[in-house]
């Protein structure tokens, strides 16, 4: 499939995999001392791309045709993600890439004070929008505060019930101190980072933002200017102003539409596109050996799972022992190995295996997580009974003596999601559920109801990787909880569900600043967790990179992992697009 934007959600994004949040919130005034311009410089000299490829070109996968509207708080198309990075400005990015790195960006430094409980953010000066107006604290205080003019602007949950907030203020030409009700060490990586800077002269005068479509947009990114639009493919320009001395180094970016895993293949195999997300089974010999000098993939899995999600506040997707049961009914291994060609790992049921197993130290956590994640079809049915379910034949009734059955939406053109469904149903088949694959043309038929959970379906995590902390409060937590058939895009709390044991202690996690009390808390909600177990993990979900280096280097690779390889994923994008040369390179 297509790696996913992280819709802000989004989020997908934050800081080291290691642990330590507390380190980071007691370090940010030193970490804040290096900017992305001395990051930039040190990527290697630019040169003369060749002028078949003025633009690097980039595509998707599941694509619908693309209209003109880049409303960054309401685009629910692939290439939201886009142009949140290459149009809006994060105040920094903290991401886990390369074991963890934090970039000043839009905020050139920050500093806690008043107990930990207000955080004084500097804001970087000389910086422009694309029509010529200065960037000031004023637009950022105003975005900070966006939610107050309308629920759909509030990236950093302002305006959600129980909010830690208590108010964002501008202190002085170039400060915003955001002032916090108690101390909250995961402020930085699981809200502030997700956080873009929108002009206040515009925003402040659009009456209805979550409708506003948004056709002009005025930013501060790298690439502001429309040199070209259609339904098939546009064209941004470099900002001839941007702040970031020397960046971007390439004058151009195109995004091209590919409605499907297999049209993004050839055009990237033909040499016509540059570099994309999507899975390529045996990638080595279908991508790589077209030419071995310029044709690189990088398949990340520092990640977050895949999960198989449902809406846990509808029948019977609310009996826990429902949802454990089907997870021990999925072959994980045949998913892996057959459905994503081996480049995704099987998870575990915690599923954090793939990106913070250092987290997970508890024995009889490790046990639990491996035996829910164990394909045991006997297992599964004896859970099912125990739990009330019973069987008229072959098939599966439920408590109230109705055959289950349901549907999983999938985008057609994402070949291996379809395969793992294929396999997955044909899992759940075996235990009497009347499980099949329904495919949907595109990103538009596919997302809205997804995003809801309307039908089963296979969804990312939203969720930052600063910590495991963020992962647990998009399932969890009660500030999270998005109601059922709401689209939960703004909190990844896809399954409707929260945990009142799981919202104390995810309040008692971020209130703590020492680590061992950190990772004490994590081991309860991991035992919590499988318990109640909200989603079913399935995969480790790979940072799916092919990208050539014919007209183009200096991507991020596993030489140089400096940020996630996903063009969509926000806020690390930004690094990429103002790290990107022009120019060929023989090998990654």
């Amino acid at each position: 499939m297509k790696s996913p934007s992280r819709p802000v959600r989004p989020g997908r994004l934050t800081v080291s995999t290691v642990g330590a949040v507390a380190v980071l919130v007691g370090l940010a005034v030193q970490v804040a001392g290096a900017t992305p311009a001395r990051q930039a410089a040190s990527a290697a000299a630019p040169a003369s791309a060749a002028a078949t490829h003025r633009c690097l070109v980039m595509t998707g996968s599941g694509d619908p045709a693309f209209t003109k509207s880049f409303n960054p708080y309401t685009s629910s198309t692939l290439n939201g993600g886009f142009f949140k990075g290459a149009i809006y400005e994060p105040l920094l990015v903290a991401t886990a890439a390369g074991g963890g790195h934090v970039y000043p960006w839009l905020a050139q430094s920050w500093k806690w004070t008043n107990n930990a409980k207000t955080l004084n953010l500097t804001i970087r000066k000389g910086v422009r929008w694309s029509d010529g107006k200065p960037l000031t604290a004023d637009d950022v205080a105003y975005s900070l505060n966006a939610g107050k003019q309308d629920p759909v602007m509030d990236i950093i949950g302002l305006t959600r019930k129980g909010t830690n907030i208590k108010s964002i203020k501008l202190t002085s030409r170039n400060t915003v101190a955001i002032n916090l009700r108690e101390a909250d060490s995961q402020f930085i990586v699981s809200n502030l980072n997700l956080q873009w800077v929108v002009p206040k002269h515009i925003w402040s005068r659009v009456a209805k933002p979550s409708t506003f479509r948004n056709p002009n947009p005025v930013g501060s990114g790298p690439f502001t200017q429309f040199g070209r639009f259609t339904a098939q493919d546009f064209v941004l320009n470099k900002n001839p102003n941007y702040w970031v001395k020397g960046s971007p180094k390439i004058p151009c970016i195109e995004y091209l539409e590919a409605t499907s895993n297999d049209a993004a293949l050839l055009l990237i195999q033909s040499g016509k596109v540059d570099w994309t997300h999507n899975f390529v089974p045996n990638v080595e010999t279908a991508y790589e050996a077209k030419d071995k000098k310029h044709y690189h993939s990088f398949y990340a899995t520092t990640a977050y799972p895949v999960s198989l999600m449902f809406d846990t506040t509808q029948y019977p997707y609310s009996i826990a022992g429902f949802r454990k049961a089907i997870s021990m009914a999925i072959n994980r291994s045949d998913v892996s190995k057959l459905g994503e060609y081996g480049y995704a790992p099987p998870a575990d049921a915690v599923g954090l295996n793939g990106i913070f197993p250092q987290w997970v130290t508890d024995p009889a956590v490790k046990a639990e997580a491996k035996r829910l994640a164990t394909y045991n079809p006997t297992a599964a049915k004896k859970l099912l009974t125990d739990s009330q379910f019973t069987y008229k034949g072959s098939d599966l009734l439920d408590p109230k003596g109705n055959k289950v059955k349901f549907d999983i939406h999938v985008i057609s053109g994402w070949s291996d999601w379809v395969a793992s469904l294929q396999i997955i149903t044909k899992n759940l088949q075996a235990i009497g559920i009347d499980a099949n694959v329904k495919l949907e043309p595109d990103w538009n038929s596919w997302y809205p109801a997804a995003s809801s959970t309307k039908e089963p379906t296979l969804l990312w995590q939203v969720a930052s990787t600063g910590s495991p902390y963020s992962y647990f409060y998009s399932n969890l937590h009660a500030n999270a909880f998005i109601p059922s058939g709401q689209d939960a895009t703004s909190t990844g709390n896809w399954i409707h569900y929260q945990s009142a044991p799981a919202t104390n202690l995810l309040n008692q996690w971020k209130a703590s600043l020492k680590a061992d009390a950190q990772h004490g808390i994590a081991t309860q909600l991991q035992k919590l967790w499988l318990d109640e177990y909200p989603i079913i993990p399935l995969f480790i979900g790979p940072r799916w990179s092919t990208y050539s280096t014919k007209y183009f280097h200096c991507f991020t690779s596993p030489k140089n992992y400096y940020a996630d390889p996903i063009f969509t994923t926000f806020p690390d994008n930004v690094v990429n697009f103002t790290r990107l040369c022009p120019g060929a390179q023989d090998g990654p």
